[in-house]
């Protein structure tokens, strides 16, 4: 309830004196006229970099992609050079399309949202694995198994990864770090 008819509310019992109200309802103005102090804004949070081992699978699949394509290419070209038997022909030229496909492969991982764990345990053994995450294509599962799977009901999780995928067009990758102190487990999820 607004303070001021809290305040008249008083008064009309006869609770507190018209004196008293006057000078509750005086103060609340002046309250009110007080400027505010300026929020200060939240500092940003530091930059959120990918994982090394998500760098290093884009770029494995990429550069495997690369030397399929020139290793398909040189096959090609030197059965037209030199004129080899027409059988080489038909292996360089599926080596040739398969190396594109993985070069596009690559270059779709290394622009592609990824979902990335790691796990250290306290023995020091280390758990780690990524993978491209199409939050769309997931959202779009959910909602079509929602209907059949009890669970998922009425849980709106495809609608938060929708909203996650929106914020990680934007360029707003985010982290989860979990550290139970020096001997304890330490777990990082990224999503970027």
């Amino acid at each position: 309830m607004d303070e001021r008819l809290q305040i008249l509310e008083l008064i009309e019992i006869g609770e507190i004196s018209v004196e008293e109200g006057a000078r509750r309802l005086d103060a609340l103005a002046e309250i009110a006229k007080a400027p505010e102090a300026p929020e200060t804004p939240p500092s940003p949070p530091g930059p959120v970099v990918r994982p090394s081992l998500v760098r290093w699978l884009w770029q494995t699949v990429f550069w495997t992609g690369v030397a399929l394509l020139v290793g398909g290419g040189l096959l090609v070209v030197a059965v037209y050079a030199w004129g080899f038997a027409n059988g080489w022909l038909f292996c360089g030229w599926p080596l040739l399309a398969f190396g594109a496909l993985v070069v596009a492969t690559g270059w779709w991982l290394q622009r592609a949202h990824w979902f990335s764990l790691r796990v250290r345990e306290r023995g020091g053994q280390r758990i780690s694995f990524a993978f491209p995450l199409p939050l769309g294509l997931v959202a779009w599962v959910l909602r079509i198994a929602g209907p059949f799977v009890p669970q998922l009901r009425e849980t709106g999780v495809d609608e938060l990864l929708l909203a996650m995928r929106e914020e990680l067009r934007d360029g707003r990758p985010f982290t989860v770090e979990v550290d139970e102190g020096e001997d304890g487990e330490q777990v990082q999820i990224y999503f970027g």
